[in-house]
This record gives structure tokens, sequence and C-alpha cells, in this order.
């Protein structure tokens, strides 16, 4: 027995600093570029650890409801060749979903929010009743199985036959021209694996199920929408906030006195990345905009650090970013239809007002009036607004008087994959996942020196939409 002055959060705590350690020593040996990416067995350890230790199950669940724990008294499966009656599917009103590889050496709950019942239910999720597990032992039981794009290959399957019940839930959140997202569809082209596919999960909204980095909540809502990062599924919402801006409401009708603190910021706009070529040319953009204002840049494509150990994290938008600007890039590094990643939702987590560069529709995304886009703006005329705005407190306050209706989540959800899974009874496979990749992405390359001709007259036409009159805005930029 331990003695009493040790808890078991000490022991939780513990266990994970040493398997931390193990995973760092791990990555560094066998591959020094790659230590950050934890070996799946080794995630699924600490993972399982953590909850068998916590609930006494390989399920999570952080509640006492009873539901939560309806598994408790059942028998695991463990014998890979799983028995005819382990291989049946449940019929107790749950679901059961198995997660095959890691979240890219971490817990899929930190880029997808809750993984239990009983969060899905505090959220409001219109279907809620679903376990969600790593333990491999319920291959043969589980309703679905999320495989990660990049860990879905012939010898990282299941090599048991697959029950009829089951899908395969295939995540892939890259824009389809990263290398990345070429080597995943090519591996489902070239091993004539995309049969095995029954839903995709994408950011893309033709997917079978959405996998955003972020989305918003109606504040005063009771049920979630299964699509919460689509701005249509917040109508009510949205129309008090439309509302609000025709009458002309500014932060001060939401906030009240503390609105003018909360508007102060000392600089005007921030960027952070260490991916400094891309094919967006985001980093072109930059680097004109910078010509004309003050553009701060972290991380390994500029020369401020925030956290040596954390360069690009939380305690970065925290401590460094939160609060001392007005304005951040959130810039993609792909012109891909609907690809919006966390670059969009950090800032709008840490109050401050994002300026897009993509290729998604953000009206679908965004409430109006609560970002900028760079797409329609030289970046001179660029440069000339964010003054303006950093320099009116209550012009710049009406970008986030939206704050009063929605709120803005860093993070996906399982909500709509476990309403799913209830509701849909049909049992289907797709035939070309990565053709299909391809084509709904319907990525543009940005032109290379877009910015380097003639004031005007350049290649950033091609991406840019805007009435630039070089003689109007030369006598406005100071």
């Amino acid at each position: 027995m331990y003695p009493k002055v040790i808890g078991r959060h000490h022991i939780i705590l513990f266990m994970i600093c040493l398997t931390l350690t193990v995973l760092t020593i791990y990555g560094g040996v066998s591959s020094p570029a790659s230590y950050r990416i934890a070996p799946d067995f080794l995630v699924a350890k600490m993972v399982r650890f953590i909850d068998e230790f916590r609930n006494g199950s390989t399920f999570f669940s952080y509640g006492n409801s009873t539901e939560d724990f309806a598994l408790l008294s059942q028998s695991r499966p463990t014998d890979p060749s799983y028995s005819s009656e382990m291989s049946k599917k449940t019929t107790d009103g749950w679901k059961t979903i198995l997660f095959w590889n890691s979240w890219f050496g971490v817990p899929w709950k930190c880029s997808f929010g809750t993984t239990n019942a009983t969060g899905l239910k505090l959220e409001g999720c219109p279907s809620w009743k679903c376990r969600f597990t790593y333990d491999r032992g319920y291959t043969g039981t589980a309703d679905a199985i999320l495989f990660t794009a990049g860990g879905f290959t012939l010898d990282n399957i299941p090599k048991a036959p697959k029950p009829q019940f089951q899908r395969w839930v295939w995540v892939d959140v890259e824009a389809p021209t990263e290398p990345g997202g070429l080597r995943t569809a090519n591996t489902l082209r070239v091993h004539k694996m995309n049969h095995l596919v029954n839903w995709t999960m994408t950011y893309h909204s033709e997917s079978d199920i959405i996998a955003s980095y972020g989305h918003f909540l109606s504040l005063g809502a009771t049920v979630k929408p299964l699509r919460p990062n689509l701005l249509s599924e917040h109508s009510e919402a949205v129309k008090r906030y439309t509302a609000a801006l025709e009458r002309g409401d500014t932060l001060e009708n939401v906030m009240g006195p503390s609105w003018r603190s909360f508007v102060k910021r000392p600089k005007v706009v921030a960027w952070m990345s260490s991916h400094c070529r891309t094919n967006s040319r985001r980093e072109d953009y930059i680097a004109e905009l910078s010509k004309y204002i003050t553009v701060d840049k972290y991380g390994g494509c500029g020369n401020i650090t925030c956290y040596h150990r954390d360069p690009l994290g939380n305690l970065c938008w925290q401590n460094m970013l939160s609060g001392n600007y007005s304005f951040y890039l959130s810039m993609e590094n792909n012109l891909c239809v609907d690809y919006i990643t966390e670059k969009l939702y950090n800032p709008l987590l840490h109050n401050i007002v994002p300026v897009v560069w993509g290729g998604g529709d953000y009206d679908q995304f965004l409430p109006p009036h609560s970002y900028i886009n760079a797409r329609h703006y030289h970046p001179r005329e660029l440069a000339r607004l964010l003054t303006r705005l950093h320099q009116d407190p209550v012009a710049y306050g009406r970008y986030h008087v939206w704050r009063g209706y929605l709120q803005a989540s860093n993070q996906g959800s399982m909500c709509e994959l476990c309403h799913r899974l209830h509701t849909d009874t049909s049992y289907s496979h797709h035939t070309d996942v990565s053709g299909w990749r391809m084509r709904s992405g319907r990525c543009q390359m940005a032109p290379s020196n877009m910015f380097n001709s003639k004031l005007g007259k350049g290649a950033w036409r091609t991406v840019i939409s805007t009435s630039y009159d070089k003689l109007f805005n030369a006598s406005l930029v100071r």
C-alpha cells in the first residue's frame, strides 16, 4: 500500500512523467527528427493505464453516471482471434468507438475534445451514448474504428475478418496537396484500400463526418449541432448578432465599462509559424505587408521566441499574444476549399481578431465582422486598415461584438460521429477516397514572387480580389 500522503493523482502524474521520458529517449534514439511523435503502443499503454486507474475500466468516463460504467462488469475480449460471441454487435443501446492509433502521439481528445459519454451529454449532443477506447481487444465488437490517414496501411489494420456492422473511419486533417496528404492518398490507391473505408472524417464539408480544428457554441443553447463549425448551425444566435450589428451595437453594449481595457492593445499585429515555405505563399504576403506595418514574427519564421520548450504553444498565446495584439495573421499553408485549421480558432479563443488567408469561404465558418480576409486586400491596403482600426477603439471593438452571442472553441467534436452511429443503419463503403480528396480539395497554388512586379499590376491579382488603386492608396498610407 502507498502511504496516505501519496494520492492517486500523484501516482498518475509520476507515471505520465516516466512515460514521457521513455517517449523522448525512444524518439531521440530511433529518429531524432521525429522525437515529438510518440510510438502508438506506448501512448496507448499510457492512456489505458490512466483510464483503468481512474475508472477501473478501459473506457473514458469522467463522471459518476451509471451509464458510463455499463461495461465494468463485462469481460474484456483479449484473444486476437475473437470468438464468434465477442464479435457480435452490442445491443445495449451504446456504441463503442475504438481509436486504432494515437492522434500523432497524443490522445485524440487533445484535438477532438471530450471522448466520454458524460462529456457528450453535458455538451448537449443529441446522441451521447458512446464509449471510447484504445484497447484493441475490442476490435471485434467496436461499432467504429478510427484510423489516422497516416496510420491506415496494410500492415497496420486488423487482421481478423471485419464484422459486417462495423464502420472503419478514415481520418485526415491535412490538405491533399501537403506531402502527408499526398502520401496517404497514394497509399489508398496503390494498395487498393479505398473499399475498406466506410466513412471519411476530414475538414471538408463533403466528408461523411466533419473533423474540424474548432467550432462555435451558441450561448444559451441546450442542444449542440452536429456540425458546430458551420455558422448555419447557429442560425438563432447569428440572427440575434446580426440584428445587434444593424442596430449599431458596440462592444460596450456587450461588455459594459470593461470594454475599454479589453480593446486596449499595445501592438498591432503578430504572426507565429515554423513552416516558412508554403503553397499559399503566405510568407510573400507577410513580407510585403511588413514594408508598410510592423509585424512581430514568432517561431522559426521570425526572430522572436516565446518559450524554448513550447515555442508555438499555449503559453505563448496566453502570455505573449493575448492582450498584447489587436490582430493575428491566421494564414493557412494551402489555399484549399474548406481547409481551415487551428490558426483560425486560436486567436478567436484568445480575444484577437484573425486576419485570414486561405481557400475556404470564411463566411460559412465565422460570424460576420469577426475577421478580416487578407485575400480582399493588397498588403498596403491591409496595413492601412489594421492601423486605422488599432487607433479607433470603438471600430475595433465592433469586431468583438459577436462574443455576446457565440463562444469559440479550438477543438473538434465527436458528437456527429456518435450520433451517426446511432442513426445511420445503412452500410456502404467508398471506392475512391484518394480521388475524392483531390477533387473536393480544389487547391490553388499561389504564384511565387507575386509582389515583385510593378505595384498594382502583379501576379498577386490571381489570389487577391480587390479594387486596388495605387494612387489612392499611396496618398493614404503614411
